[in-house]
Formats: structure tokens, C-alpha cells, sequence
């Protein structure tokens, strides 16, 4: 069967991007449904886990042998490299497994507080944050930047706790630096939390972490940016004096990243010639992207400037289906769920070849 019904899976807007076991193996030649940089990883990370794996290796050889790294308190090499590319204060920062275990503790820790989750938002964060209050655009409105940025400001007036990706998952709007700072200033008594995930994505964007404020929490990961989705690292960023860094803390393990994901994270951070390259490319891709969107959907094309856009779609199973034949998928939202919106997340093409395909669905559509 070659379609995407809703019969074949409990609830298709559960889909995970990148997730192609529910459609038959090789139907899919373009996966467009994963948000992370497509170029990616960094030759620079290849060649660290090449030694890694030639290192740790030496244990199945006969003495005599070099013993193995060993990874107490490895995750700080991690932090540091991190550290050196945000230009912040690396006792600042807590390593986790990625940007989602961070929000795993976050919405264990704030249970009994008054939490708001601007929405549209990640479909982690509001599975985790389920009984927090979901602001989102008025029934019928499109989202944009401007009213995001309104909903937060309304939000921190009245909640402990706000929570919103910037940029916007899924659909990439980005609030600029210095309206949350001013956020921030304006109602201290309430945390603004950032998941600033794909911020690397947006041009000439600075993120928070740094900022002088004590009611900031950020988090960020290296698996998007730099391709290594496979891996679980990232940090979250508060200041080491407040609260929240001691009682998150309390919630890591002893050892909260594995040694091989401590050096794939960190030698793809070092390479830095690589990232500013390759952000060049998606940026133009992402452009491309979107004038191919627009020409076939219109003002239906949600405007960013990051590695993926959203088409606005009340049905967007038709669609999906077409791509399908086309040998193409496109990350789902019914709308069904509380907090979302209908239509498809498309990440960029990377080639001509893929743009071709692209275009071509689009033009028999």
C-alpha cells in the first residue's frame, strides 16, 4: 500500500520526523521529514571517532596495549568546547542527553508550578509538559513572529515558568535576542526557558546563553546543527548561582554522557571551518526551498530563514500521499493534537537532483 492512511498507525501526527517505518521499505528516496543538517557531520568528528574506535580497540589485542580513556567527568571537555564557541562561562552549563532530557527533568522538577508553553511547539515539549497552559494563535490565525512574541510576553505576566523553541519548531519563526532579553527585564519574577535547538540555523543569530539576566534557562544541542543526531549530548545554560542549575543538577547521573558521544560532540564542535560553510549552503538551500513552496501553496508557506519551512495545510494528507509517490516524505501535523497546527514541515533539498525531484511533485500536484 503506497499511501499514508490513518488507519494504519494509532495516530499519524505521532509520526517522529525521519520515522519511515511505517511506509514499505524503499518507497522513500527523498526523506525531507528529519530536521537536522543534512550535510553533516563534520569531517572532523569522522576522524575523532576513527580514533576512538582504533583506541578502544586495543583492548581485544594482546599487551602489551594502551589502557582506555576513562570518562569521569569527560562531559566538561564537552561543555568547554561548547563554552568556547557561545563565548560564555562553562560553569554555567550542565551536560544531558540532549535537548530532551533536559525537558524530561524540566517538567519533573516544575509539576507544581504555573508553566506556559507558547505553541505552536515542539511535540516533545508539550507531551512532557501536558498539564502546563498551551497559548497559542487565535483559532484560525496564522502564527507569526510578532504574535509569538506578544503571547510570551502575556505569558511571563502571569506564569512561574514560559517555554518556547526559538527558533520555532515547526515553524520556524525566530523571536530576536533582544526582545526576550527585554522579556526577561521587564517580569523577573517569571524563567523564560528557551530550547534553542536549530538556532545555529538562523542567520546571524545570537542565542541567549550569556545573557545577564538570572531568570534565563537555554538548551541546546549538537545533534541538529552538526548532523550527529545518532548521538545524545547537549547542555542547558542557567546561571551556576540559581536554583534551577542546583536542582537539575541534583536530577543528571554521575556520568551523563557516554565517553563516544563526549568525543563525536566535541571534536564536531572544534571544527570550525566547517559549520559556518555548510550554514551557507542551507541557508540558500532553505531560500530555494521556499520559493519553489510559495510558487505551488502561496501565503500558505510559513516565512523563516532557517533549514526547513512549514506549508499551512487544512488537509495535509493529500498532499503527503502525492509526495509519497513521488518517492518523497514531509513531516505530518493533523492539527489533531492539543497545541498544533495541520500541514507539513519540509527541510531543504541538498542537491539539484533533489530539488529536481521536488519540483516535479510539486508541479503534478
Amino acid at each position: 500500500m503506497n499511501r499514508l492512511e490513518p488507519g494504519l498507525l494509532h495516530n499519524p501526527s505521532e509520526v517522529q520526523g525521519g520515522d519511515l517505518t511505517h511506509l514499505p521499505n524503499g518507497m522513500i528516496t527523498l526523506d525531507l521529514g528529519l530536521c537536522t543538517n543534512r550535510l553533516g557531520p563534520p569531517p572532523g568528528a569522522v576522524a575523532a571517532l576513527r580514533d576512538f574506535l582504533d583506541h578502544h580497540a586495543h583492548r581485544l589485542m594482546p599487551p602489551p596495549y594502551e589502557a582506555p580513556r576513562r570518562p569521569y567527568r569527560a562531559e566538561r571537555r564537552y561543555l568547554q568546547a561548547f563554552a568556547d564557541q557561545l563565548g560564555v562561562d562553562e560553569q554555567d552549563m550542565l551536560a544531558g542527553r540532549g535537548v530532551t532530557e533536559f525537558l524530561v527533568i524540566l517538567a519533573r522538577l516544575l509539576r507544581r508550578a504555573r508553566v506556559a508553553v507558547i505553541t505552536p511547539e515542539y511535540t516533545e515539549t508539550m507531551r512532557r509538559f501536558f498539564y502546563a497552559d498551551f497559548i497559542g494563535p487565535t483559532i484560525g490565525a496564522r502564527d507569526t513572529v510578532e504574535l509569538r512574541a506578544q503571547r510570551m510576553r502575556e505569558a511571563m505576566r502571569t506564569h512561574d515558568y514560559v517555554i518556547l523553541s526559538n527558533p520555532s519548531n515547526p515553524l520556524g519563526h525566530y523571536i530576536p535576542r533582544a526582545e526576550l532579553l527585554e522579556a526577561c527585564k521587564a517580569h523577573p519574577n517569571s524563567v523564560l526557558v528557551v530550547d534553542e535547538e536549530y538556532i545555529q540555523f538562523q542567520p546571524g543569530a545570537l542565542g541567549m546563553a550569556g545573557a545577564n539576566v538570572a531568570n534565563l534557562v537555554v538548551l541546546q544541542s549538537t545533534g541538529k546543527s552538526y548532523g550527529i543526531t545518532g548521538t545524545r549530548a547537549g547542555m542547558l545554560w542557567t546561571r551556576r548561582a540559581s536554583r534551577m542549575y542546583q536542582a537539575v543538577l541534583d536530577q543528571l547521573p554521575t556520568w551523563p554522557l557516554s565517553l563516544l558521544d563526549i568525543t563525536l560532540a566535541t571534536a564536531a564542535l572544534q571544527d570550525n571551518a566547517w559549520l559556518p560553510k555548510t550554514l551557507a549552503q542551507i541557508t540558500a538551500d532553505g531560500r530555494r526551498l521556499e520559493e519553489l513552496l510559495t510558487d505551488r501553496f502561496g501565503a500558505a508557506v510559513a516565512p523563516a530563514d532557517i533549514h526547513y519551512r512549514f506549508v499551512h495545510l487544512a488537509d495535509p494528507h493529500p498532499v503527503l500521499e502525492h509526495f509519497h509517490a513521488h518517492g518523497i516524505t514531509a513531516r505530518l501535523f493533523t492539527g489533531t493534537p492539543r497545541g498544533t497546527v495541520p500541514g507539513l514541515r519540509m527541510a531543504a533539498p541538498s542537491t539539484d537532483t533533489e530539488f529536481e525531484q521536488l519540483r516535479t511533485a510539486l508541479e503534478t500536484l
